[in-house]
């Protein structure tokens, strides 16, 4: 008996030390990113430079940097959740990822009566 009690006890104190990350949404989004390439039906001139845009999944909070001429997700800033490939920001827009790499994807989930407002980010880690 006091063998089972030591061993629960020792199991106890591994699971109660060990590491939480209960804040974690997505652990292989964690971390910042910066812009590369957007594509829309829209017009950046040649050669537009996007990587004063950034941004940095940390936890279950999502933190924007725009500094540059282009503004990206201005008002996704806070808490996010994951479903899936789904993300939804704080502004309830919602974007479907993929991951390749260190090549971070965001797709628009459009809305079918709403014409023009697909838009498509492409990220690499920083």
């Amino acid at each position: 008996m006091k063998r089972i009690a030591t061993l629960f006890f020792v199991t106890l104190f591994i699971i109660a030390c060990s590491k939480d990350n209960d804040d974690v949404v997505n652990v292989e989004l964690e971390g910042q990113w910066e812009l590369t390439d957007v594509t829309c039906f829209c017009f950046f001139g040649e050669n537009p430079n996007f990587e004063a845009h950034k941004i940095r999944f940390e936890g279950s909070r999502l933190e924007v940097t725009n500094t540059g001429e282009y503004e990206f997700l201005t008002d996704a800033a806070g808490t996010y959740s994951v479903d899936g490939n789904l993300i939804t920001f704080s502004n309830s827009a919602q974007y479907r990822y993929a991951i390749n790499d260190n090549l971070l994807t965001l797709t628009f989930v459009d809305d079918p009566l709403i014409s023009d407002d697909e838009i498509v980010l492409e990220y690499i880690r920083d």
